[in-house]
Parts: C-alpha cells; structure tokens; sequence
C-alpha cells in the first residue's frame, strides 16, 4: 500500500503564531487564510501531476482547515471526500484560556457546517449537528501514537495492497503518522512539514514497515507561498 499524507493549508492560527509567536486570539478550530486558499487551489491543480502514483481514497481530519483543504483536491481527482473524527490535530479542537492556560474540548463543526465546505464530503457517525467532538482534550504523550497505530491499521483493513491513500491532516499528527509508518517508537526531534506539503510512504515488505520517498514535498507552490 501507498500513503500520501497532505498537511492542511495555511491557517489562521498558523499566521496567528508566524507574525506574534502568540497563541492569544487563537480560533479553536481555525478555518483557513487566503493564503492557505491559494496554496490548496494549486495543490489540487497539480497533486495528480505531481505523484507517482494515482490516489485511490482520499481521507480526511474533519477540523475545518483540512476539510477546506481535502475539498478541492478531492473534486479534482472526483473521489469522494472521506471525513473521520480520527485524523484530528493532536489535542483536539479546544478552546484556550489565555489568563489560566487551561484547554477546554470544542466540539468542532456541525454536519451543516461541513457539508457547506463540500459536497464530496462523507460524513463518518460521530459527526452531529453539534459537532463531530466530545473530548477530553487529548493526552499529548500517548493519545496520538495510539491514534495513529489504529488510523493507519484501520485503512489497511478497508483497501487492498495496491492502493494509494491520501490524508489530509496536520502538522504536528504528521510527526506521529511518521513514527507509525516507519515504525519508529520514539522521536526526540522534529520533522518540518510545511502548509499543504506532500510525504510520501510505499510499503517495504524487506523493511516489515514503510520506506518513506519524499518528505514535506511542496513542488506546486513558488516560494513564496511555502508556509509553516
């Protein structure tokens, strides 16, 4: 099996935190900035161009910034837009008390909210009128290893070997889908995964795991328009 794990567009808390190093103002579940706009438009223009391999199914996190993200590139490959309450950023959407530092779940978009987003959308059950979250906020420590061990198991279980799966997620998650497909137990450090970049991971049976062909790949955008 293939992966093709696309980290969302420009957000408004990504500017927020490039231009004040401040999480003050910080929207909880942050749509994204024109700029994040213009670098999914030319993503979806050119993702099939790019990749060596056709995408099959396209998956997605349904925090509004990836859904925005996942919508173009799924209308352009014509593939549904498959949403899960799985693939969030790492802590969830919540709400920040400036004065205390405390986080508190949000419960993210409604079902109208979403599906206004696209209409390729398909909706997993978790996802209500109220939102698609209940909390707690999530465990820094273990929450996302366990998440993304069972993401990634859960869509091999639905798709045959030779198939190419894209998610669309995040920048801090990514560093755990990493760990996952490369079977590494612990990272100290950091991988730099840029606003709507591409890595790409190919199964290696002599491995036992994945070997990872291109990481935080952005040859759509001018160089101007590469973000963190």
């Amino acid at each position: 099996m293939r992966f093709v794990v696309i980290r969302h567009g420009q957000s408004g808390n990504n500017l927020l935190w490039e231009t004040t190093g401040s999480e003050s103002g910080r929207h909880p579940d942050t749509p994204l900035t024109d700029t994040g706009h213009q670098q999914v438009e030319l993503l979806a223009e050119q993702v099939q161009a790019v990749l060596p391999w056709r995408i099959d199914a396209i998956y997605t996190s349904l925090m509004a910034r990836a859904v925005q993200t996942g919508a173009p590139i799924a209308a352009a490959l014509g593939l549904p837009l498959v949403g899960r309450t799985d693939m969030f950023e790492v802590g969830g959407p919540f709400d920040l008390d400036m004065t205390t530092l405390e986080r508190s779940p949000n419960p993210g978009a409604s079902v109208d909210e979403l599906r206004a987003i696209s209409d390729r959308l398909v909706l997993p059950d978790g996802a209500t009128d109220k939102g698609w979250w209940t909390g707690p906020v999530e465990n820094e420590t273990d929450g996302p290893t366990t998440r993304a061990h069972n993401l990634v198991s859960d869509i091999r279980a639905k798709h045959h070997d030779n198939t190419t799966v894209a998610l669309v997620s995040h920048g801090y998650f990514s560093q755990f889908l990493f760990r996952e497909f490369l079977g590494i137990e612990a990272m100290p450090g950091w991988i730099e995964v840029h606003n709507t970049s591409l890595s790409l991971y190919e199964d290696a049976p002599e491995f036992q795991s994945c070997r990872a062909l291109r990481i935080n790949w952005t040859p759509h955008l001018p160089e101007h328009l590469v973000t963190n």
